[in-house]
């Protein structure tokens, strides 16, 4: 059984790995005074715990503000574990319209998004909103502030499949938008929109403006119920239950490591060019169907345990949702440490603990 550290609810190898990993960023970050949004959420509680576990092995000196609707659910339900931290401090309000905090922040990570989860109508308007006038607020906090970087995290879905150098994988490149009304659409011009006034404010107000256009993830406190491929399957073998894949199965993907995940953010944070964007997100291109019967196999379910309604189309290209890594890994020297299958072994060990603990 994994280790988990008192006071933690992460994997022991895990919070070593990140702290070992950002061993040449650590004295960029020493003394920050971190504000966060999205804190509470999946690469929220990866972030903090990281960076709690660093300042407990190198006296960092860093502080972290975390902007959340209630702090005391959050510190109630989600991470007890987490209260009277002598480093974390809380904002209570909205992002669009959150007090501001009478000190100031060295550095600012935005991570805070909208989500679909309920299928409301009302939801692209709910995105644009939360998109610009979130980003405009914290902008004006990092004026406010002096703040020396903000880190942006958008996703990969700013780019189109023209945006394939390949055909394949997405490069850091220009966008377009075709179909303004579609939700991975709105959702992507969002983003980029947040880019633009990020890189904007930041030419005019003299701060880093960093830009990490994430992908796709796994790991302990990825949501199991919400609309992420990788996260149903999980869940599904954790209940012994049969793993559908709803259509061909052919579709590629690729997944980092949610450790890996905070290295490679911290590392923009310490250590990227401003107003360059970097992809984050695996490197091993596995399909739908290959993905479920991994997930199968990490979980001792027999082959038969999977189920793939679709067929597919022969000599048909599959569709890709794959980041090209070559800028950060060649300008920043971060590499995808933890490969897919123990990627997978790792959270379901993480949930199973979590169960029998319950």
């Amino acid at each position: 059984m994994h280790d988990i550290p008192h006071g933690f609810s992460l994997f022991r190898e895990d919070l070593d790995h990140v702290c070992q990993e950002l061993a040449p960023s650590w004295s960029e970050l020493r003394d920050a005074r971190i504000f966060l949004t999205g804190g509470t959420g999946f690469f929220g509680m990866w972030l903090l715990e990281s960076l709690i576990w660093a300042n407990q092995a190198h006296r960092l000196g860093i502080t972290i503000t975390v902007l959340s609707r209630s702090p005391e659910r959050f510190l109630s339900t989600r991470a007890p574990h987490l209260r009277d931290r002598d480093e974390l401090r809380f904002v209570a309000g909205a992002l669009t319209d959150f007090d501001m905090p009478a000190e100031p922040f060295t550095h600012i990570v935005h991570a805070a998004s909208e989500n679909n989860v309920d299928q409301r109508a009302d939801w692209a308007q709910r995105q644009l909103n939360a998109g610009m006038d979130g980003t405009r607020r914290v902008i004006d906090l990092a004026v406010r502030s002096g703040t020396k970087s903000l880190l942006l995290t958008t996703s990969g879905a700013v780019y189109l499949p023209s945006d394939a150098s390949d055909g394949q994988r997405y490069v850091e490149g220009p966008a377009g938008i075709v179909d303004y009304v579609s939700e991975r659409s709105v959702y992507g011009l969002s983003k980029r929109i947040m880019e633009v006034m990020t890189a904007v404010a930041a030419q005019q107000h003299s701060f880093d403006a960093l830009v990490a256009r994430c992908f796709a993830f796994v790991g302990p406190y990825l949501s199991l119920e919400h609309n992420y491929v990788i996260g149903n399957f999980i869940r599904d073998a954790l209940q012994g239950k049969q793993i559908i894949v709803e259509g061909d199965g052919t579709p590629l993907r690729s997944y980092l490591y949610a450790a890996d995940l905070v290295v490679w953010l911290l590392t923009i944070l310490a250590r990227g060019r401003s107003g360059v964007p970097y992809n984050i997100g695996g490197t091993e291109a596995v399909s739908v169907s290959e993905l479920a019967r991994r997930v199968a196999a990490a979980a001792g379910l027999p082959a038969d345990a999977v189920t793939i309604k679709g067929t597919p189309v022969p000599n048909a290209r599959p569709s890709s949702y794959l980041p090209s890594t070559q800028r950060i890994e060649t300008e920043l020297g971060v590499r995808a440490a933890i490969c897919l299958d123990d990627a997978i072994r790792k959270t379901l060990a993480w949930h199973r603990q979590r169960i029998g603990a319950a």
